[in-house]
């Protein structure tokens, strides 16, 4: 029997496959795949020998990688690397072809010259944003371009800004991990990793609250100015950022406030020249652009499909992907918190010398705010909580307004590190954060 059978429960029942298929894949090819979109299915892999890679992370021989829901992408070997053999489960449509990573060979190899002058002359490396529509691969570049520095032995700074979709923390965040030393993982990702995280408290863009994501943007980029100085390491690696899909209007103003708030000095565009080429003039002197077709790896997902995905990162935040996490209930009293909204969407609130877009409101527990996330926030007064990062998320789970308690969702611990909760407009499912 296969190590890794599983039952996926599906609406007809429960579909078992024990049997992997086996492929496979001479140097120089690829295992193109891609997973049933029915928001249950995982596609299982092994690599039985020889090297392997996806996205740019060598697989490890004998284990076992259960791929994130809705995955599209290839496993693949190198030209050099003497080829392998995978198993496969779950995977619809998997075709042999020529691999395709090579295009991005020029791009990575003058991003690893760029790190390698900026460490010779203790300079700062790289800062790269990549751009694009939703669902041409711009996430997938990313991890090309972190692992490509790990492997030149650089540390190297990941920012996620997409605010929908975001693949460190929750949805509604601006969150930065510090990369060194170890590949991305293909399962985990980066939820293991201890995050820099910024609270906007929504997933969409309005003409009331851009000013709120350049404020957190120039905040984030002000801690990685801070974080490169204490760690040099991380000066010379650079950093990627991730970004919506949204490249018109108020994303396009989102995509130029990030270019001046962290300094952006290269593009690297997917499916859009026109796009890259009127941003070319925001960058720092001698900046560079680098422009990709549209990978036909990538796949369009519907927004029932993305509004399925958030629940799902939330309920990952929590629970762990591969590694399981124990979050905690606790219940606290409403005056042992206080809970906080920033912006402009909101009444003038307490401190009138902040502008609109930042001024903050203290508002009272009620039953309207069961399953909102709501964010820790590290401010110890209420003028620092618009500037401040956050320790962490919570889900409010009960309001017991006879009590005067709340019962919150924590990811670890039993008591909150700080009196003030942000919080949002993002509620989720029960069921996405239910173990």
């Amino acid at each position: 029997r296969s190590s890794y059978s599983f039952c996926t429960l599906l609406e007809g029942g429960c579909n078992i496959n024990m049997d992997p298929k086996p492929f496979e894949i001479a140097e120089g090819q690829e295992l193109k795949f891609e997973s049933a979109q029915d928001g249950v299915t995982r596609i299982m892999a092994k690599v039985v020998s020889g090297h392997c890679e996806c996205f740019g992370t060598v697989l490890e021989e004998k284990r076992v990688y259960k791929f994130p829901l809705g995955t599209k992408g290839a496993l693949s070997c190198p030209p050099g690397k003497g080829g392998c053999v995978v198993e496969l489960m779950y995977a619809e449509k998997p075709q042999l072809r020529p691999w395709s990573g090579e295009i991005y060979n020029p791009m990575l190899q003058a991003l690893n010259a760029k790190r390698a002058s900026a460490k010779a002359s203790n300079t700062t490396g790289p800062r790269i944003i990549v751009i694009g529509e939703t669902d041409t691969g711009k996430s997938t570049l990313c991890k090309y371009i972190i692992n490509s520095a790990i492997n030149d032995g650089y540390a190297i700074t990941f920012v996620d800004g997409d605010l929908g979709q975001n693949s460190i923390t929750v949805p509604g965040s601006i969150s930065s991990v510090f990369m060194e030393g170890k590949q991305v993982d293909i399962e985990e990702g980066f939820t293991l990793l201890p995050p820099l995280a910024f609270f906007f408290g929504d997933f969409t863009l309005t003409a009331a609250n851009v000013r709120k994501y350049q404020h957190l943007m120039a905040q984030t980029g002000a801690c990685l100015k801070g974080n490169a100085e204490q760690r040099p390491q991380f000066m010379a690696g650079g950093l990627v950022v991730n970004t919506m899909g949204w490249v018109k209007e108020l994303g396009l103003t989102a995509i130029k406030m990030i270019i001046e708030a962290l300094e952006i000095d290269t593009i690297v565009c997917v499916g859009d020249p026109e796009l890259s080429a009127s941003l070319k003039s925001s960058l720092k002197s001698g900046g560079e652009v680098f422009d990709f077709q549209r990978s036909t790896a990538t796949i369009v997902r519907s927004s029932a499909y993305r509004k399925c995905s958030r629940g799902e990162r939330v309920g990952d935040y929590f629970r762990g992907v591969k590694t399981m996490l124990h979050p905690v209930k606790a219940v606290v009293s409403f005056n042992d918190v206080e809970l906080v909204q920033v912006g402009s969407g909101f009444s003038s609130g307490t401190t009138t010398e902040l502008p609109e877009f930042l001024k903050i409101k203290t508002i009272k527990p009620d039953i309207s705010q069961i399953l909102c996330i709501a964010a820790v926030s590290h401010a110890a007064f209420p003028e620092e909580v618009p500037h401040a990062n956050v320790a962490g998320f919570v889900v409010i789970l009960n309001v017991d307004m006879e009590r005067r308690t709340l019962t919150l969702l924590l990811p670890s611990g039993s008591e909150l590190p700080r009196r003030f909760l942000i919080i949002s407009r993002i509620a989720v499912a029960y069921q996405d954060i239910s173990s």
